[in-house]
Order: C-alpha cells, then sequence, then structure tokens
C-alpha cells in the first residue's frame, strides 16, 4: 500500500449531483448522473497512477467486448455507516478509491494470474467486504509517503511490517490491514517474488557488465518509481521501494513529485 494523494476538488458531475441529490446512493449516481461514473473512474485511475489503492497491483481495463475491467470504486467507510451518522458515505469524494477485484473476477484481463477460485486467495475490498473495520485500517489516503512502511521477504513474496522504518503508531493498523485485506493471498505473493526476480536478474547483469553498483540501483529507481508518461506506475511500487533501498528513498524524498 502506497500513498493516495487524491485531488481536493471532486469531478464536476459529482458536486453538481451530491448539490441537487444530497442523500443520493452510490448505485443512484451510477444510474442517473449521465457520465458520472466514467467521470469519477478517470480521475481516481490519474490520482492513483493506475494501480490498485490496497495491492499495487496495475489496474488493467478491458480491451475485448468478453472483458470486464480489473478496476471498480471502493468506499473505504462502508456506504451502509452513512445510515448510522447521516453523512453521506455513498458521494464522499475523499471517501472513494479505486482498486482490483481482489482475485474474485474472472472476466477481468490477465484472468490467468489475476484470478483465482480459491477463496483464500481473494483479496482488497474483497474480505473486507462492508465490515466496520475501518479504524483498525491503514487509510491509503492518510498514511505517510516519506516512510517505508512494509518490507518483503525476498524468496517468498511476503509482505511484513518494517518495524525499523514504520512508525510505531501505524505498525498495530498496518499488521491488521496485511491481515484483513488478506494482501499476502498467494496470487499477489506469486507476482511480488516475479518483481523481486526481474529486479535482482536486472542488478546481476549490469553489475557483471561493469556498472556500479550504486548507479545501477539509482538508474532503476529513477525508471521504475517515477510515473511514466503516460501517468502509470509499475505495479507494487512498494516492493519496488523496499527492494532498492536507499536509492528508492533518495528518488522519494528528492523528487518534488507526489509519488
Amino acid at each position: 500500500m502506497k500513498r493516495v494523494y487524491k485531488r481536493d476538488e471532486a469531478p464536476p458531475l459529482l458536486t453538481r449531483y451530491k448539490e441537487k441529490f444530497p442523500h443520493a446512493t452510490w448505485e443512484q449516481f451510477r444510474r442517473h448522473c449521465k457520465g458520472g461514473y466514467p467521470a469519477v473512474k478517470q480521475t481516481i485511475l490519474e490520482d492513483q497512477h493506475y494501480l490498485c489503492a490496497y495491492c499495487e497491483i496495475s489496474i488493467k481495463l478491458a480491451e475485448n467486448e468478453d472483458e470486464l475491467d480489473d478496476f471498480r470504486v471502493e468506499h473505504f467507510y462502508p456506504k451502509q455507516a452513512t445510515e448510522e451518522d447521516g453523512h453521506n458515505f455513498h458521494l464522499d469524494w475523499r471517501n472513494l478509491i479505486g482498486v482490483c477485484h481482489g482475485g474474485s473476477q474472472p472476466a477481468v484481463p490477465d484472468a490467468a494470474k489475476r484470478f483465482s477460485t480459491y477463496k483464500g486467495d481473494h483479496s482488497c475490498d474483497v474480505p473486507k467486504g462492508g465490515k466496520e473495520i475501518t479504524s483498525d485500517l491503514l487509510n491509503p489516503m492518510h498514511i505517510p509517503a516519506k516512510e517505508r512502511l512494509f518490507r518483503y521477504v525476498e524468496f517468498t513474496g511476503k509482505m511484513v511490517v518494517d518495524e525499523e522504518s514504520c512508525p510505531k503508531y501505524l505498525q498495530r493498523r498496518a499488521e491488521n490491514t496485511i491481515r484483513e485485506l488478506n494482501l499476502n493471498a498467494p496470487r499477489l505473493m506469486r507476482m511480488r517474488k516475479t518483481v523481486i526476480n526481474g529486479l535482482r536478474e536486472e542488478i546481476a547483469m549490469s553489475t557483471a557488465n561493469g556498472e556500479p553498483l550504486e548507479d545501477v540501483l539509482n538508474y532503476l529507481a529513477q525508471t521504475s518509481l517515477l510515473p511514466d508518461i503516460d501517468n502509470r506506475d509499475l505495479s507494487f511500487f512498494s516492493v519496488i521501494r523496499w527492494y532498492l533501498g536507499d536509492a528508492a528513498e533518495k528518488i522519494i524524498k528528492t523528487s518534488g513529485r507526489k509519488i
């Protein structure tokens, strides 16, 4: 999970609809506001650099008629909480983030890697559902960006709390987040391991050709952690950040960009 820098202003169609129908549900907005959902979706994708706000897999959009986007809008605070305190969490722009289907949808692109029939392999908002657990989880819109919260087991891809760099006051919620969102689902661990293996091989090949290790790490940090020309991040940003170590932290601290 990485920091999500959400723009202050909601898409105008959402703002106008909420002003006109302040008690409307998310489902009503999607049905009745023409162009509203596509505008919200595109804005969320841009803000998140096309990564799932929970697991950091890249968001893949459907390219064929028989496919579905591996994307949906997640309400961090459950929509049903609206009935309890009167605040309309359905249409609260600050409550909307983009996530993948968590391995539960067979019709997404690249389903061979992204879909699993095994319930224990589902992640992100799938196990979270509408449970009242948000106070026990990290909110990706509120976590610090300059401090690394997680580390990974190199030969398995397992995600764990980085007790050396994760602020003490966040460690319990970080552990809860891994558990409750099932961020160590087997398919996620396999994909993270692939990323780690790719970095290890690239570093080994470059240093074998005589390039200084420091230069290799700096180059990889520059090319792997900054959004590309289409404003997209590589999958598993936090894995890359951890593996590249100080070179990654230098890029994050000195880039001047909200990455």
